[in-house]
């Protein structure tokens, strides 16, 4: 044999397979050929033989690695599949080789190239032509495996109906079978952050609110008490004045004399004593032969300067008040002045007021910060900011202003006043800054389940303002639709369809058998699995 410019061509190899081997075993010893046109034989009840499914298979499986392959088969059922196949058949290896004489006659009708049977047909020199009708004369062809037993019409018919229906079996099976592909896609996963946030927790504020980086702060309410006693550090003078009689003496025989009450009297030292009354005196009578007798009246008088100094002893007021004529009128006391004193008692004073409600103030506020130590009535999972405390106004049962100049030695002080202290509760916290996060999410993506995490900061407080630093970050993956990528890649060949999921993540892609170049089309034939997310070299998408 020889190629067109009549080079001998090398002769094609043999590949002889066992009734059981299958189209595995086949296509593989095809890939393991060196030539480019190769020749398999296969005996009488071949597995690989029952059905055209599997010489298809074996036609594109040598098309890929661009050889040639032929059929060397004795059953004439075989050759038809083959040929419908698009194969050259041989009902020999001597028909394949050539080595027929003129006027030898094939097995059967099947012609090499796939001709009507009844049609003597010559090759192109690559596979020897086959006579439909045999002649006596011709020699017989060696035939490969063991030799076909006479059967006789009914047999026969029997065993062609069999091989039929087994032909149709295992054209099902090979479609149920074959070809299958595991595809496992393992998406691009992305991380997204750490994103800085500044989260505000206002008391005016009820719910979490994502969009306005909020959450809720609130008001716990404490009731304050505080009750001291205090001492009283005032002064006060007490000056009482003294008091006693006078007795006024008139001397003018000429005529009375009238005192009126405020008359100033006074001793020799000048000490001044003031008439409590008014008074008239008689002129003084003429006792024969030449004695005076004066008239005299008592009145009260009382000290004009309070104190100590008013008591004076008997006879000591002598003095006449102003105006009066002292030959004619004197005074008296009889008896000593008493009851001028000067007393220093203890008093409250307004020092001592302005003191105890500073001190009172600073109770409530010492109770407000055992009340807080000890989260007195404050909710469990709430924070308390002690620099947000606002005392009110502070009650008192009795008015401290009213006691000032009371002489007490120590007064008491009992008042009470209410306060709030912010609380927040720092749970929300992940929730907004995880709902913030998902903005940032790329379309087509989502976020992997468990991949957020956020870390809060040290909080700052102004006002009644309390600010949280956060910062957040996830993973985000490209969203798989099995449906839709099973749709788009079926009957792709394989590299294709590997490029088409390269843009969802990593793609592992297995087909059986393996030398099947393409994605089935029958989507029963697909198995589609959504692997653990791969990291991607990336920064984002």
């Amino acid at each position: 044999m020889s190629d067109e410019t009549g080079t001998p061509t090398p002769p094609a190899p043999l590949i002889y397979l066992d009734v059981d081997d299958e189209i595995t075993s086949a296509a593989t010893r095809i890939r393991s050929a060196e030539a480019e046109r190769i020749a398999l034989v296969l005996p009488y009840g071949s597995r690989l033989a029952t059905s055209r499914i599997n010489f298809r298979l074996l036609a594109r499986e040598a098309a890929e690695r661009g050889k040639q392959i032929e059929i060397i088969c004795a059953d004439s059922s075989a050759r038809a599949l083959a040929v419908a196949a698009g194969l050259k058949v041989h009902p020999s290896v001597a028909a394949f080789e050539g080595r027929d004489v003129p006027g030898d006659t094939a097995t059967d009708g099947a012609t090499s190239t796939g001709a009507a049977p009844g049609a003597g047909a010559a090759d192109d020199g690559d596979a020897t032509s086959v006579i439909t009708l045999p002649r006596r004369s011709s020699p017989k062809v060696p035939i490969v495996g063991p030799p076909r037993p006479p059967v006789r019409t009914g047999v026969a018919i029997g065993i062609g109906v069999a091989v039929l229906a087994l032909v149709v079996v295992g054209s099902l099976l090979a479609v149920d079978l074959l070809p299958s592909a595991t595809i496992v896609l393992h998406p691009r996963a992305v991380e997204i952050g750490p994103l800085p946030l500044t989260i505000e927790a206002r008391a005016d504020v009820t719910a979490p609110d994502p969009a306005g980086l909020v959450i809720p702060a609130q008001r716990i309410i404490f009731q304050l008490q505080a009750a001291q006693t205090f001492t009283a550090t005032g002064t006060k003078l007490v000056e009482t004045k003294a008091t006693g009689t006078v007795t006024f003496s008139n001397f003018d025989t000429g005529g009375a004399n009238r005192i009126d009450a405020g008359a100033i009297v006074k001793t020799q030292s000048g000490i001044e004593f003031a008439t409590q009354a008014t008074v008239t005196l008689p002129n003084a009578t003429i006792q024969f032969p030449f004695t005076i007798v004066p008239s005299t009246a008592d009145v009260a008088v009382q000290a004009v300067a309070a104190g100590p100094d008013g008591n004076v002893g008997n006879n000591s007021i002598t003095i006449v008040p102003k105006g009066e004529n002292k030959r004619l009128l004197q005074v008296t006391n009889q008896q000593a002045t008493t009851g001028g004193a000067s007393t220093q008692t203890t008093v409250i004073s307004s020092q001592d007021v302005d003191a105890a409600k500073t001190a009172i103030d600073a109770a409530l506020n010492a109770d407000l910060d055992t009340q807080v130590s000890a989260r007195t009535g404050v909710p469990v999972g709430l924070t308390l900011f002690p620099e947000t405390r606002a005392v009110g106004d502070t009650t008192y049962a009795a008015d401290p202003a009213a006691l000032v100049d009371t002489e007490a030695p120590t007064f008491d002080v009992n008042a009470t006043a209410e306060a709030t202290v912010i609380a927040v509760d720092p749970a929300p916290l992940a929730q907004v800054a995880e709902a913030r996060l998902r903005t940032k999410v790329t379309a087509g993506w989502t976020i992997l389940a468990g991949s957020i995490a956020s870390e809060v900061g040290v909080p700052s407080v102004a006002g009644e303002v309390v600010s949280y630093p956060v910062s957040v970050h996830g993973t985000q993956v490209h969203s798989i639709d099995q449906a839709a990528l099973i749709s788009q890649i079926k009957g792709l060949v394989l590299g294709e369809a590997r490029s088409r999921l390269d843009d969802y993540g990593d793609v592992e892609i297995t087909v059986w058998p393996d030398w099947v170049s393409t994605i089935p089309t029958n989507t029963d034939r697909i198995t589609f699995t959504i692997g653990d997310p791969q990291a991607s070299p990336t920064p984002g998408p």
